[in-house]
């Protein structure tokens, strides 16, 4: 050993003796340093092996309790022992401090054991079913895929490739996907499955591979009507779904249609859409929002409703997607003169799999003449149109439509952005902000506009084509207070203003109401009774 890997085994190990913990032996088995140690802690002395990932803790080291594996229903406690104290996500602590990282390690790691341990073994396995799919994957257990939600009132299948281990090695089954009737995988072939609901206790001793001494005892746990299912002929496999208090487990014991001496466990990696949306923490929202325009604001829109669980999307737009939106669009180089709507609902129905998504390649005014605006929970108007938006608008007050409207639109050069969400019936609407709020006359421009009014801020670089310059960044703030209208489904304007170097830079000129509200003079969100207008013709009272 170097002098610096000297010093720190000194380290580790004076900090073990103070804890009071006993070191059995050193050793550098994996070329990583590791002591086996044991710790008493009120009368219980438990074995233990700390290991650290190198010559120092700058990654957390490993505490493994000492005793035969694998081993099983025990909560925090992987097959091989690995006491799991934390999952490293938000740790911190100071990595010159070895002896205080040892000992809020060993602490944690013995006082979870203690607590398993002071458990009755029917709790602790309960305990232990929250974790189970994590223990199964740590041993090896492979996954296949279910991305639609499980019913039981359906057949199941396995969609099983064949695999052949080397260039002459055997050839071996594999499952690649779960479904109820439908394939989507080629060179795949469907095994009939069964599904059985059995507790953690029903299962106790299961690992990645089992053998028939395992099977035979876990069929000898099940019901006669549960074992007739795993028995039946026609199955190659059994689903299990084991409950837990996050709901349940899904796995799958497959046997094929060869079974061998030594058989696999999958787990199953769920992919509908309930679940997606429920590990974000949200739920999913049964509404239906029509995005209409999706340019570089209103695809990410359409992204940002679609992660948060909206459960339809309808897409409108008829442009085809040009290369010179690559800087600043969702789409990439792949959708290059195709229809923006249909890649894009491509690309959400990848993102978030059992979104019901409908790409209209046609224009807004198509839509609005055929009366398929109206029946949305929601619309956001992101067409870059405030002539054609102020219409939209017209008209779903005077029809009285029962949709959340978000008209939304980014203001050039990172000066800011705007989303401003109004509701039929409620006063508070787009026409509103382009009336003089003392004089009630009609103005040019929109009065609230973060750039002074009679500036050209258009840009050409081949010749034709004029565009107006704003980032990825800009498109992403803007869209983000367009979805979170949408979510809260309240009308309500909101509005951001950035720094706008590259308007500094150009010598455009910023509005009063800009610097406003970044002096926070100005609110950057405004209630529709603040914004409403009395003669306003659209929503005037």
């Amino acid at each position: 050993m170097t002098e610096i890997q000297k010093a720190f085994v000194a380290k580790v190990e004076l900090a073990l003796r103070e804890l009071g913990a006993k070191i059995v032996v050193f050793d550098q088995e994996l070329q990583v340093p590791a002591w086996d140690i044991t710790l008493d802690r009120e009368g219980h002395v438990w074995p233990l092996r700390l290991v650290t990932v190198g010559w120092n803790v700058d990654e957390l080291p490993v505490v493994y309790w000492r005793r035969p594996t694998p081993i099983w229903g025990w909560p925090h406690v992987s097959c091989t022992g690995d006491v799991c104290v934390s999952d490293r996500e938000g740790l911190e602590y100071d990595p010159e401090d070895v002896p205080g990282v040892i000992e809020w390690l060993l602490q944690e790691a013995t006082r979870l054991l203690a607590h398993s341990s002071a458990m009755a073994e029917e709790e602790r396995q309960l305990a232990f079913a929250d974790e189970l799919e994590g223990y199964l994957r740590n041993d090896g257990s492979s996954s296949a895929i279910l991305d639609e939600k499980l019913d039981s009132t359906k057949s199941l299948y396995a969609e099983v490739a064949f695999m052949r281990r080397g260039r002459s090695g055997p050839i071996t089954p594999k499952v690649c996907r779960v479904n109820q009737g439908t394939t989507t995988l080629s060179a795949c072939h469907q095994e009939r499955l069964g599904l059985l609901d059995v507790t953690i206790h029903q299962i106790f001793g299961l690992l990645s591979e089992w053998e028939n001494d395992w099977w035979d005892i876990f069929l000898s746990r099940l019901s006669p009507a549960l074992r007739a299912v795993a028995t039946a002929s026609k199955n190659r496999g059994v689903v299990l779904r084991v409950p837990s208090s996050f709901g349940h487990s899904l796995l799958l014991l497959y046997w094929g249609l060869r079974p061998a001496k030594i058989r696999s466990t999958y787990l199953l990696q769920r992919q509908d859409h309930e679940y997606l949306v429920q590990r974000t923490g949200g739920e999913p929202v049964m509404r239906h929002v029509i995005v209409a325009g999706c340019g570089s604001i209103g695809s990410r829109v359409a992204e940002h409703l679609a992660l948060a669980g909206v459960s339809k999307i309808t897409l409108v737009d008829n442009d085809k997607f040009s290369p010179d939106n690559l800087g600043r669009h969702l789409l990439g180089k792949q959708s290059i003169s195709k229809s923006k709507v249909d890649e894009l609902a491509n690309l959400l129905k990848e993102r978030m799999p059992g979104i019901r998504i409908e790409a209209r390649a046609t224009s807004v005014q198509t839509v609005l003449a055929k009366g398929k605006l109206a029946v949305a929970d929601a619309i956001v108007l992101a067409t870059g149109n405030s002539t054609l938006e102020r219409s939209i608008v017209r008209r779903a007050f005077r029809e009285k439509w029962q949709s959340l409207i978000v008209s939304t639109s980014v203001e050039a050069a990172g000066l800011g952005g705007h989303a401003i969400a109004m509701r039929p019936g409620t006063p508070g609407c787009l026409d509103c902000l382009y009336l003089d709020p003392d004089t009630q006359r009609s103005l040019p421009s929109m009065r609230t506009a973060l750039m002074e009014p009679g500036q050209k801020v258009t840009r050409q670089l081949t010749g034709c084509g004029a565009f107006t310059p704003y980032s990825a960044l800009d498109a992403t703030r803007t869209a983000i207070l367009a979805a979170e209208r949408v979510l809260t489904n309240v009308p309500l304007y909101s509005r951001w203003a950035g720094e706008a170097a590259l308007a500094k830079e150009e010598g455009i000129q910023p509005s009063a109401t800009y610097d406003a509200l970044r002096t926070l003079r100005i609110a950057s969100d405004i209630n529709p009774s603040e914004l409403a207008q009395p003669r306003c013709p659209c929503c005037g009272v």
